[in-house]
């Protein structure tokens, strides 16, 4: 068997989400809409014996334990008793502190490749349960795809794919720490409350007109820096037919269904220095890479 695999690991966006509720262990209880999306970090697992090594390319990235990925392949060995050891190698591309995603997708990836490298052929729902104990976006990322996801990122619905359309990512020049953007929600008065049912309801019928009219995030409030909104509003001015922050933030997305028009207000927000991808939805969370093995 090979001792390397190379993965794509997909960021997401959240087309809704809502916090219904908190746990007694603090932890927030959300429903939401998520969907995978093209833009991916590349993440190369080899499988070696002793410990588990973790490198990359960006400087700020955190090489122990701080790494979801690293937690990730120490949950895996723990969980499935197989002798810990391996190199995890992660070229970024999603970018931290957006609402992306970007180290639950290198966390799922690196639970994709170990079950594949130690033989251990878990499956998805095992993967999850590993990944739940890691990192809360993880369990969806392990399948990726389009799903309504509850609980503390556990329950996990599948959805029809969602209507086909160009996602226009964008990432203003700010940060916005999960943690900060939760107790920012908590202490928020009367928050902005999306109906993720009517969301859920839009993809299932597959009218995109209805997603566009039902996209909502209770987390977007006038608590975050005000680039985020006028981010999104930007979008709409560009030509985006609905525009919504994703996750805690910072990344903003707008949908259009005409990729000239996505192709257009691509280059104008390059041109004004502000950090953009053109996406498409897409099946999976974790898929090989070019040349995987």
């Amino acid at each position: 068997m090979d001792k390397t695999l190379r993965l794509r690991a997909y960021a997401k966006i959240n087309l809704a989400l809502d916090i219904v509720g908190r746990r007694e262990d603090g932890y927030h209880l959300m429903d939401m809409v998520m969907q995978s999306v093209s833009l991916f970090d590349e993440v190369a697992v080899e499988r070696t014996g002793g410990s588990i090594v973790l490198a990359g390319d960006e400087t700020a990235m955190p090489l122990d334990g701080r790494n979801i990925a690293h937690r990730a392949a120490a949950a895996f060995f723990a969980a499935t008793g197989q002798p810990v050891g391996c190199r995890i190698e992660i070229e970024k591309h999603v970018p931290s502190q957006a609402g992306l995603g970007g180290g639950s997708g290198d966390g799922a990836a690196v639970l994709v490749a170990l079950d594949t490298l130690c033989g251990t052929h878990l499956g998805t729902e095992e993967l999850r349960r590993i990944g739940a104990g890691v990192g809360a976006d993880i369990p969806f990322m392990v399948g990726g795809g389009t799903a309504r996801v509850g609980g503390i990122g556990e329950q996990i619905e599948p959805l029809p794919a969602m209507p086909a359309c160009y996602i226009l990512i964008a990432k203003p020049q700010v940060d916005v720490p999960t943690g900060s953007a939760f107790a920012a929600f908590d202490a928020a008065r009367d928050p902005q409350r999306p109906d993720t049912g009517r969301c859920a309801a839009a993809v299932r019928r597959g009218s995109y007109q209805q997603l566009c009219r039902s996209l909502g995030n209770a987390m977007a409030g006038d608590w975050l820096p005000p680039i985020i909104e006028e981010t999104r509003r930007r979008l709409l001015y560009l030509g985006a037919d609905a525009a919504c922050m994703t996750g805690s933030g910072a990344a903003v997305f707008g949908l259009f269904e005409r990729r000239g028009l996505a192709q257009l207000a691509l280059r104008q927000l390059c041109d004004a220095g502000v950090r953009s991808w053109l996406c498409r939805p897409v099946a999976q969370g974790v898929e090989p890479a070019a040349g995987g093995r």
